[in-house]
């Protein structure tokens, strides 16, 4: 018996130690930045800030112009994506059949898994060329070439990168306001359509104002991801290192500056003032997600089946506009005496029929005009992952369907010409480094994230310790910290553990690793949850310790669910771009040994989608079509998955 205690005591342990690794990865990743970025804070101080320059030769640094190109970036996402993204909520929550809204769910979904390398390539080949032939010259005519639309329409500007980035949050801010909406009960609905609301003045009237918490929060995620983002912005921005003076110029992000910046630079006061902007990149991004985090945890608490603020006055005023005495209708008694019941009846309709108010074909019309809006808004939000599907096996079909390619190594650039052929090549190393990387990310995070989990479900769920509390938030915030700030977070660790591991195999595992560890915690945890306490009730019982009761009984009954956080780390891990840019190095050969840099997909991709060589483009294209079937087949995994899960859980 006694062993058996000490048993517990050491899953306790061991379990609480994962649990603390959330927070040691947060805090570690503040120290690791702080003291990278200490020579420049003590040589350029609050001026950094407002500093313009970014001068290597003279060693004057200086974050305004891409902190302007952040904001003003992210901004103009926001307005860009908002209503897009409202429309396709209360399209896919309110308005379509219900037959046809989880498959349409589950396709914006799919958008949010399209890796942001693959979107700025997109965007590079198909997005720019439109803006700067079409868009960018209409918007010039309209103001003369002044104010915000002045400058010459060169297509890679702010622009630009202001519509990938809305393209990129549209899913997460319309998955978060649609659970938003459909938490709100179903009976303010219908007592505001029993009061002869059309279906949208009931959504406006009682289902807005109760979401718009929920609403708020997956805004301000979608904030979080647009300031972090790293690649799509660096492939379409333009990477000038100017404040921005219109919509039209070249600009640079927090973000984009690093990854552009970072792998040249060896160690002095350029790299310190990097990771100066990566402090100030961690702290916008943890500051919005902790906003985010908590609006969405006030909006999760209970709250008893009382009608939002103000829905009886509005109600009452809508209602106010609408109705009138209607005429007394006739009786039974009076129809049969004088004349037959139908033709009463008949009579009382068209008479009914006549007193309608004058405004309620209005009202209809403007019902159709606003689920025409929102229908349009779904097609706007797909139709971006329909033209990257389509533009990948239109330029990279050729390649995928030859064996060859999976199997060797990248060719040399060539363009083929008259009477001269060019070899395609392959990413057979690509493909090795990735499966590579994954796999050792894996076994970071996988026993990381599953032990967290485990405690944060099963040992801080009785009155949940302060300590419980702080890991779940923190691992929910860290899913939303850059991963260019993980990636060089890790590259700094190895630096001064191992030098010559700091760009290798091992540190892109180990980024990995990081961006996968709070998915995975965070998944386990909310699928322990699933697992009636009964359930643990009867185990212990039976005589289980409560580690196996944890182990086998509780983790054996949500399998499916830690089965898909484990998919969506990987998920989210193989389409990463920024992290392995920082730390495996660039490689084009096989797999050499841990401590040597390593190829893989994303950064191949990130490298060659600009480049001369035709070869070499159709191998990227190639790269970023094997990279989309490899997300479409987690994604369906992930969902088979949870489709099993809930059928399970009706037998």
């Amino acid at each position: 018996m006694r062993w058996l205690k000490a048993l517990d005591r050491t899953f306790h342990g061991i379990t609480g130690a994962a649990a603390a690794s959330l927070l040691l990865l947060l805090l570690g990743l503040l120290i690791v930045l702080y003291d990278g970025a200490r020579p420049a804070l003590l040589r350029f101080g609050p001026g950094f800030v407002l500093g313009s320059s970014w001068d290597g030769a003279h060693d004057l640094y200086g974050a305004y112009p891409a902190i302007a190109g952040t904001l003003l970036s992210s901004g103009l996402a926001l307005l860009f994506a908002i209503p897009v993204a409202l429309g396709v909520a209360l399209f896919l929550s309110e308005m379509a059949p219900p037959w046809l809204r989880e498959p349409l769910a589950y396709v914006v979904d799919l958008s949010a898994a399209v890796p942001s390398v693959v979107y700025g390539f997109w965007a590079f080949y198909v997005l720019v060329p439109f803006v700067r032939s079409t868009v960018e010259p209409g918007l010039a005519s309209l103001t003369g070439g002044t104010g915000p639309f002045s400058g010459s329409p060169t297509g890679l500007d702010l622009f630009t990168a202001s519509i990938v980035l809305a393209i990129m949050i549209v899913p997460t801010i319309a998955a978060f306001s649609r659970e938003a909406l459909r938490a709100v009960p179903r009976s303010q609905r219908e007592a505001a359509m029993s009061l002869g609301a059309t279906s949208w003045e009931a959504s406006r009237l009682a289902v807005l104002g109760p979401a718009r918490r929920g609403i708020v929060a997956g805004v301000i995620l979608g904030l979080g991801r647009a300031i972090g983002e790293t690649i799509a912005v660096a492939m379409v921005i333009g990477n000038i290192y100017l404040t921005p003076t219109s919509l039209f110029s070249p600009a640079q992000t927090l973000a984009s500056l690093i990854v552009n910046n970072f792998g040249g630079v060896g160690p002095g006061l350029e790299r310190s003032a990097l990771f100066e902007v990566g402090l100030l990149l961690l702290a916008v991004t943890v500051g919005v997600n902790v906003l985010a985090r908590l609006l969405l945890g006030q909006t999760s608490e209970p709250r008893g089946p009382r009608r939002p603020a103000g829905f009886r006055l509005r109600a009452s005023a809508l209602l106010g506009r609408q109705h009138h005495p209607l005429p007394h209708p006739v009786s039974p008694a009076s129809a049969s005496a004088g004349a037959d019941s139908a033709v009463a009846a008949g009579r009382w309709s068209s008479h009914l029929v006549d007193r309608v108010p004058k405004n309620l074909r209005r009202r209809r019309a403007l019902h159709w005009v606003v689920v025409s809006i929102c229908a349009g808004a779904l097609l706007l939000a797909i139709l971006p992952l329909a033209s990257v599907l389509t533009t990948a096996f239109d330029r990279g079909g050729g390649a995928v369907i030859q064996p060859s390619f999976y199997v060797s190594e990248n060719p040399l650039g060539c363009n083929p010409g008259p009477g001269r052929s060019c070899s395609l090549g392959g990413i057979g190393p690509e493909i090795q480094g990735t499966l590579l990387l994954l796999g050792l990310g894996a076994l970071v995070a996988m026993p990381l994230g599953i032990l967290a989990g485990i405690y944060l479900s099963e040992y801080g769920r009785r009155g949940r310790s302060r300590f419980a509390r702080g890991a779940s938030f923190v691992a929910d915030v860290l899913t939303g910290v850059p991963t260019i700030l993980l990636g060089v977070f890790v590259f700094a660790v190895f630096l001064r553990l191992d030098h010559d591991s700091a760009t290798s195999a091992l540190s892109g595992g180990f980024a990995l690793g990081a961006v996968m560890v709070p998915l995975v915690a965070r998944a386990t945890e909310e699928g322990l949850r699933t697992v009636s306490t009964g359930v643990r009730e009867a185990a212990l019982a039976l005589g289980f310790t409560r580690h196996r009761m944890s182990l086998r009984v509780v983790l054996g009954s949500a399998r499916n669910a830690v089965v898909t956080g484990a998919l969506l780390g990987l998920s989210r891990a193989a389409g990463d771009t920024a992290a392995l840019f920082v730390t495996a190095g660039s490689s084009s050969f096989w797999f050499q040994g841990f401590n040597q840099p390593t190829a893989a997909l994303t950064p191949f991709i990130f490298t060659n989608f600009g480049s001369e060589y035709a070869n070499l483009a159709s191998d990227a294209w190639g790269a970023a079509l094997v990279l989309l079937l490899m997300m479409l087949l987690i994604s369906v995994g992930a969902r088979w998955v949870v489709r099993s899960r809930s059928v399970g859980a009706e037998l």
